[in-house]
């Protein structure tokens, strides 16, 4: 019987043919939920490496870090910073693959990313989606003046200053 992956839970294939590191509406699989039929992916390449804000701190209270996270955070940042050149409005505004739903993730969803297609090689697919060894913004505020981001050769989250500049990886729902 064929297993269904989750969270990080490898499996040979899913009811509707999927597998997680999959090229799929425009990107690569990195999460499937127990239905085996949706999930999320994340941009083949990364996006220009950025700040996560627009010249000043504001708190946007995007705390929030789930699966289902990323995308309101993203448009609260938006929302809250308005136009500018940051990792959340660049993956506000890509248009890739034919698909425009694009968003920074949450800091869950880039430790799958990371985990399941990145350097930790839980499922042995190797680093399939090309990381950098190197850190990666999440939406996920720590406060005002932080945001978290993550280390794709270690693994390890630090919240830092939002002038920082990171790399950018957009993903999106399917």
């Amino acid at each position: 019987m064929d297993s269904i992956a989750m969270t990080n839970m490898s499996f040979s294939s899913s009811p509707c043919g999927l597998s997680i590191g999959d090229n799929h509406q425009g990107g690569i699989i990195f999460y499937l939920d127990a239905s085996g039929c949706h999930g999320l992916i994340c941009a083949p390449t990364d996006h220009a490496a950025n700040t996560f804000y627009n010249g000043s701190y504001t708190d946007t209270k995007v705390f929030s870090n789930c699966i289902g996270c990323g995308d309101g955070n993203t448009s609260r940042i938006v929302y809250d910073k308005g136009t500018g050149t940051y990792a959340a409005k660049i993956c506000y505004d890509l248009t890739s693959g034919g698909y425009s739903d694009w968003h920074l993730p949450s800091k869950y969803k880039l430790n799958l990313m990371y985990e399941n297609i990145g350097q930790g090689n839980n499922l042995g697919l190797g680093n399939i989606a090309g990381f950098y060894k190197l850190s990666y913004w999440s939406s996920t505020e720590h406060d005002a003046n932080f945001a978290w981001y993550q280390y794709f050769s270690t693994g390890a989250y630090v919240n830092f200053y939002k002038c920082d500049i990171n790399f950018v990886r957009a993903v999106r729902a399917f």
